[in-house]
């Protein structure tokens, strides 16, 4: 048995991992020994050997030739069971066909195995870009305004007006607050109808993107404009401001020190937004300044402000809202 051993071994298994660009080949054996991996670009050649069967001549014996190969060494030293093979820079849809030869202790074995074949697939093909769809928002957004001498009064809406001078050519919008003597804010509320997307739609990205005029900033802290849903009417009616207090789901936010302006900004959706965007119907917005959102009194500090003028076409030509989606249809 120990000399049988010393000239044969069995292949037990033969596993594959794919590589980038090529694979690696993971042969088993019964008995510690050193592969070699022949490897030929071109089909085996077959063809039949003369064999006597019982006194009678026969051409029945079948042989498989490699005409042209390449004996790859296993990446292991020594003899082991496991035989290791890494086969970078293999185009594509490339057959290769191999099968296994080898020594025992440093002499030739007369064990073989059968011929393999291998074809390296190409990988799956990209997916196809999400759609990105865009709306326009429509005629019926408004600025309202709420000022008093202190932060309460003024968030509760204790004075309030609904805003009607929008300087033409670039009719406008503004949202955030500021301090004089008096708390100052602004709240825009935007409409968009018509959203249409697939029942199946898979959201992956939105924005609300606004054309910025005007980025005044003198407060560094809590720089953020926030979007929220809207809860307001069609027209804009002054009570909107009190529909809109107990709203406290942040829908979209951008920092005051990105924004530039003279051009469009994008503001990024969160998670909650975009499921916001998934359900059905018409949607509506309310952009305001962060102290606003998360009703925190900002320092009364003389003539300190965070607000933004952006572009509105209801009252004349400008650059209107947009509601970016990006999506993938199922």
């Amino acid at each position: 048995m120990e000399d049988y051993q010393l000239l044969h071994f069995a292949l037990l298994d033969l596993t594959y991992t794919y590589l980038d660009d090529g694979y690696t080949i993971v042969a088993t054996t019964d008995v510690p020994c050193h592969l070699y991996c022949r490897m030929t670009l071109e089909e085996p050649w077959k063809h039949v050997l003369p064999a006597y069967r019982r006194g009678l001549r026969m051409t029945g014996d079948i042989r498989f030739c490699f005409t042209v190969f390449e004996d790859n060494d296993q990446e292991e030293a020594g003899d082991t069971l496991t035989h290791t093979y890494i086969k970078p820079d293999w185009p594509f849809c490339q057959h290769r066909w191999f099968y296994f030869v080898g020594e025992i202790a440093g002499a030739p074995v007369v064990s073989e195995t059968a011929i393999f074949e291998f074809h390296f697939p190409a990988p799956p093909p990209e997916p196809p870009p999400p759609i990105l769809k865009q709306f326009l928002n429509t005629a019926s957004n408004r600025t309202i305004r709420s000022t008093w001498g202190t932060w309460a009064p003024t968030r509760n809406g204790i004075s309030l007006r609904i805003m009607g001078h929008y300087a033409l050519p670039s009719a406008y919008l503004t949202a955030g607050h500021y301090y004089t003597i008096s708390y100052w804010l602004h709240r825009s509320f935007l409409d968009f109808e018509g959203i249409t997307l697939p029942e199946s739609a898979r959201i992956v990205g939105a924005w609300l993107s606004i054309f910025v005029t005007g980025n005044p900033n003198d407060v560094p802290a809590k720089p953020y404009l926030c979007v929220e849903e809207g809860l307001q009417s069609s027209p804009i009616v002054v009570n909107d401001w009190y529909n809109q207090n107990p709203v406290n789901i942040l829908l979209g936010q951008i920092s005051k020190f990105d924004i530039v302006t003279g051009q469009y900004n994008d503001i990024p959706f969160t998670a909650a937004g975009r499921a916001y965007l998934a359900a059905a119907g018409s949607k509506k917005f309310c952009v305001l300044s962060q102290y606003d959102f998360e009703n925190i009194e900002p320092p009364p500090i003389a003539l300190s402000y965070a607000y933004v003028n952006y572009n509105s076409e209801q009252k004349g030509p400008g650059h209107r809202p947009i509601l970016k989606v990006q999506y993938y249809p199922a």
